[in-house]
């Protein structure tokens, strides 16, 4: 009787360990490498956004073939950030586009956290979202999607536009070439991705994430270089639907 009584509190015992070591895991897909883009000059196409029309629950990042602008897409609305040729940026909110590159997962459901105003920094920023993932049980073992909404402080954009006659690819040259500008205190929403493996996430050794973001008036849209906060923004991290 004792040996039975020990061997239901032992697996009592293991299933609430398992129950709270529990993480709630999106998956992030990616398509297209950043390393044969670099090294290879692979700047051909890997994936159409026709094929990702009419899902709600879509969540995307993503560089246009040929490096000709940046992929948004968020709760399945497109917005494609390109240059015109009086080197202003523009969007294109049709499923036209294909992409080089593209980061993407579905999600059912955002769970919110305020940001402190403590939190000003890109670095800060980082180390918020990483232990907000743990907090709120969100897997830290793999990339996974965050969206920010709210007003920035300040934010650095880029919108990336090739040029044809460049034949080495760099790093660099993907970060600069294009426009690129400031906004201060203007409300956005953005949708990032996070992983300890910068390749994961087509990014290098400088950072953990990668974001892209549209302004209210939509208007704007691009990859967030930098960026200040001052609490009034909110982030959202991946909830587990049956919650």
């Amino acid at each position: 009787m004792i040996r039975i009584y020990l061997r239901s509190l032992s697996l009592l015992i293991f299933s609430l360990i398992a129950a709270c070591d529990h993480r709630h895991v999106v998956t992030v897909t990616r398509v297209g490498e950043l390393e044969n883009l670099i090294r290879d000059g692979d700047l051909s196409s890997h994936a159409r956004l026709e094929d990702f029309k009419d899902q709600n629950d879509l969540y995307a990042i993503g560089t246009v073939t040929n490096n000709e602008g940046f992929i948004t897409i968020l709760g399945g609305r497109s917005f494609t950030s390109y240059v015109d040729t009086n080197k202003n940026a523009r969007i294109d909110s049709s499923y036209n586009a294909e992409a080089t590159l593209l980061l993407y997962s579905h999600v059912e459901k955002w769970k919110p956290f305020e940001i402190p105003k403590k939190v000003i920094t890109w670095k800060q920023l980082e180390q918020l979202i990483s232990n907000q993932a743990n907090k709120y049980n969100v897997s830290r073992t793999k990339a996974f999607p965050f969206m920010l909404e709210g007003t920035a402080a300040e934010l650095n954009w880029h919108v990336l536009n090739w040029r044809p006659n460049i034949k080495e690819i760099t790093y660099k040259k993907i970060l600069t070439l294009g426009v690129s500008g400031r906004i201060a205190d203007e409300k956005i929403v953005a949708i990032g991705f996070y992983s300890k493996d910068p390749k994961e996430i087509f990014v290098h050794q400088e950072t953990v994430l990668h974001i892209h973001f549209i302004n209210e008036k939509h208007t704007l849209s691009g990859r967030i270089e930098d960026m200040k906060l001052d609490g009034r923004m909110t982030l959202y991290l991946p909830a587990d639907p049956s919650d």
